[in-house]
């Protein structure tokens, strides 16, 4: 229930929260932010550029959207409200985000969460237009970091990320990708199936291992195959999603919330992928996947590659198997065979999944308390 009286959470006190964001696509991060606000008691108006279409159904518990149009949507009942803070998610919109701010004679939060390596390291399309993008990310960090008041950072392996935001703005704290409490919270149901189901949440691309899990559980011998499911949950790349779904025996569901994820595997004995590539955006990786934890708040064993942190993150943890960073589809099969014919090893990381994210540290609600521990919204 959102609370509209000013005085929910921490404190709305009849204040309203501005968010900025380069698209119409709300993704989980973002999405986390947003509901952080709503349970505080803030009222939310996200501004986008008119890119994509609107994708507000990210966050773990439904956000109270009043109203939609081409660049505006709004969270909870903004009438009579005063602006509280700028929270900004994108670097396109930045110096807007500074400009307002300080028209606003308010606080600049500014999340940078993907978009630093993405157009830095990976980009899409031709080397020119990679080297233009990674030009004017730097750029606008340059001029306008100076100006806001926090800055918040996914981590990256040795604190890239960090390091790089630093050197225009000291006030920077790393927030991990962990998920919201409910997770570990989520009740086993009544199973629906004896399989062993092994799962995919995520952008469906190859780089992330979606057609390697397929090639790899295809590959597996008939007795071991009859007795596994492959489950791929997202959206990405339409022609290997068009390519997953003409593979028999593998399920591809499109359009999926988080709550129809964890309800799918509270049902379920399963294996969670987090197969990344070994890309220079990649070989970065940290407490920033997502899909890592959640899996293992659910009580999931892993199979991952070995990129970045992973291997201490999960070989150090005892929650998971690792295999190459080129996606190698026998390794792979070899990882799979094992869970499938070793139920004590699957048990047995099962539990230190679950009491690894049973630390309280382990939250987002955590991550999202190091923000509050700043004040930036308290004035």
């Amino acid at each position: 229930m959102v609370d509209d009286s000013g005085t929910g959470g921490f404190g709305g006190n009849g204040r309203y929260v501005l968010c900025l964001n380069g698209s119409r696509i709300v993704n989980k991060r973002m999405a986390m932010f947003l509901e952080c606000l709503q349970n505080d008691g803030y009222s939310v108006s996200v501004f986008s550029l008119p890119r994509h279409r609107w994708v507000l159904d990210k966050s773990e518990r439904a956000l109270d959207v009043r109203r939609t149009n081409a660049t505006t949507a709004e969270v909870g009942d903004l009438s009579g409200r005063r602006l509280a803070a700028v929270f900004c998610f994108h670097w396109s919109v930045l110096p807007l985000a500074v400009v307002r701010s300080w028209l606003g004679c308010v606080p600049l939060v500014y999340d940078e969460h993907d978009h630093y390596e993405l157009n830095t390291l990976e980009g899409s399309g031709s080397g020119l237009k990679l080297r233009i993008f990674s030009w004017l990310v730097r750029w606008i960090h340059r001029v306008c970091l100076p100006w806001v008041t926090l800055v918040t950072c996914i981590h990256l392996s040795n604190q890239t990320l960090l390091k790089h935001l630093q050197r225009w703005r000291s006030a920077v704290i790393e927030l991990h990708n962990y998920p919201a409490d409910l997770w570990r919270k989520t009740p086993a149901q009544a199973p629906v199936s004896d399989r062993l189901c092994f799962v995919y949440i995520g952008g469906v691309y190859a780089e992330k291992g979606c057609g390697a899990a397929a090639e790899a559980f295809l590959s597996l011998p008939a007795e071991l195959q009859s007795r596994a499911e492959l489950h791929i949950f997202g959206d990405g790349n339409a022609e290997l999603i068009a390519a997953l779904r003409q593979r028999v025996g593998v399920a591809v569901h499109n359009g999926v919330t988080p709550a129809f994820f964890r309800e799918f595997a509270a049902q379920r004995r399963c294996v969670g992928l987090a197969m990344l590539a070994g890309t220079a955006r990649y070989r970065l990786v940290g407490t920033n996947c997502t899909k890592l934890y959640e899996y293992l708040a659910l009580g999931m064993p892993v199979i991952a590659t070995t990129v970045g942190e992973f291997p201490e993150q999960i070989s150090g943890a005892g929650v998971g198997l690792l295999i190459a960073d080129d996606l190698n589809v026998p390794d792979l099969v070899g990882a799979m065979t094992h869970l499938l014919q070793n139920p004590a090893a699957y048990e047995r990381m099962s539990e230190n999944a679950r009491s690894l994210m049973d630390r309280e540290e382990m939250t987002w609600e955590h991550e999202w308390g190091k923000v509050l521990a700043t004040d930036v919204l308290s004035t």
